[in-house]
C-alpha cells in the first residue's frame, strides 16, 4: 500500500498531465494563436536557457520602473510589514507561497511590486507568478512574450476554476514558487470587497504541499486609475496621492487540507465528494476575504471607510 507522499506525488503527476493536455488543445490556426500557445507552453517549466535572463530583465526593469513611479508620483508611500512576505520568500522553505490582495485598478500589478526590496526584483525566483486577464494582456505576439516572461499567467474570465490558468498556477505551486492572486477577479473600486472566487481555494487545496498564504491590502490606486475615464491613463499627483501597502500574518491551511483529503478519500459517493469540495472552497475563500478585510479595516483609521462583508453562499 503506497504512502501519503506517494499518493500526493501521483496527484501532482496527474495535474501536470492535465495541464499539458489543455496546452496541447490550444488552437494554432493564426500567427497570434501559435504565438500564444508557444509562450503558454514555455511558461509551464520555464527552463529554457534563455528564459531566466529574459525574465529577470523584464521583471527587474518593470519593478524598478514602478518603484520610481511610486516615489515620484505619490506624496507618501507607506509600506507596513512587507517583511512578513520577503522573509518567507528568502527562507529555506519546502512549499510555495500564495499572496492574495484587493484589486483597485488595472495597474495594481505591477505597481505594487515596485515596493519589493531592490535585492529581489531581478531574481525571478523571488518574484511572483500572477494570474492576469488574457483579453487585456495577451493581445498580440509582442504582448504574449512580454507578459509570459513577466511571469503572468493568462486567465480567461468566466472559464471557471478548472481552466488552464489555474492548472498552471497549481504547477507553479508544486514547484514551490510564489503565486499572487486577486481573488475578486476584476477591478473593484466600490466601497465593498467583492466575494472571493474559488480559484485560489482550489490551488490551496490541490497543491502538492499546502502553500503558505499571506493576505495583503493596499490603497491609493483607485484615485490614480479611476474606472470611468475616457482615457485610461494614470493620474499621478506627487503633492496629494498616498500609496499604502501592508502584508498580513501568514495563514496555514495544512490542517484543514489534510482533513479534507482524509475525509474525501473515505467517500464512495461522487456527489458527496463534490459537496465537500465546495464547502472547503467556500471556507478558504471566506477566511481569506476576512483576512484581507481585516487589514482594510485596520487601515481605515488612516484612509477612510471600511467594507462590509458580502454573502459567500453558492
Amino acid at each position: 500500500m503506497g504512502s501519503d507522499s506517494d499518493d500526493t506525488h501521483t496527484v501532482a503527476s496527474q495535474q501536470y498531465c492535465r495541464t499539458e493536455k489543455l496546452i496541447n488543445q490550444l488552437p494554432r490556426n493564426t500567427w497570434q494563436e501559435r504565438s500564444y500557445a508557444f509562450w503558454v507552453a514555455r511558461q509551464l517549466e520555464a527552463n529554457e536557457p534563455w528564459w531566466r535572463p529574459l525574465s529577470a530583465m523584464i521583471l527587474g526593469t518593470t519593478s524598478a520602473t514602478m518603484s520610481m513611479v511610486l516615489h515620484l508620483g505619490f506624496r507618501r508611500v507607506l509600506i507596513e510589514d512587507l517583511h512578513k512576505l520577503t522573509d518567507i520568500l528568502e527562507s529555506k522553505r519546502n512549499r510555495a507561497v500564495v499572496t492574495v490582495a484587493n484589486h483597485e485598478s488595472t495597474m495594481d500589478d505591477p505597481i505594487i511590486w515596485g515596493a519589493m526590496p531592490a535585492r529581489m526584483r531581478w531574481q525571478p525566483d523571488f518574484m511572483r507568478w500572477t494570474l492576469g486577464a488574457k483579453e487585456l494582456l495577451f493581445k498580440n505576439p509582442a504582448f504574449n512574450a512580454f507578459f509570459a516572461l513577466g511571469q503572468t499567467i493568462p486567465t480567461v474570465r468566466g472559464d471557471g476554476i478548472y481552466q488552464l490558468a489555474v492548472e498552471i498556477g497549481l504547477h507553479k505551486l508544486n514547484q514551490n514558487k510564489w503565486v499572487h492572486v486577486f481573488p475578486e477577479s476584476k477591478v473593484n473600486q466600490d466601497a465593498q470587497l467583492l466575494r472571493f472566487k474559488w480559484g485560489v481555494s482550489r490551488m490551496v487545496m490541490e497543491a502538492e504541499r499546502t502553500p503558505i498564504v499571506i493576505p495583503m491590502f493596499f490603497s491609493g490606486m483607485r484615485e490614480v486609475m479611476p474606472l470611468r475615464r475616457r482615457l485610461p491613463l494614470p493620474r499621478l499627483n506627487p503633492f496629494e496621492r498616498t500609496f499604502y501597502i501592508r502584508a498580513g500574518d501568514p495563514i496555514d491551511f495544512t490542517e484543514q487540507v489534510d482533513q479534507w483529503r482524509t475525509t474525501r478519500g473515505k467517500m464512495t459517493s461522487l456527489d458527496d465528494a463534490k459537496r465537500l469540495d465546495e464547502q472547503v472552497r467556500i471556507h478558504i475563500a471566506c477566511r481569506l476575504w476576512d483576512a484581507v478585510n481585516n487589514l482594510k479595516t485596520e487601515s481605515e483609521q488612516k484612509f477612510g471607510s471600511g467594507y462590509s462583508s458580502p454573502s459567500f453562499s453558492s
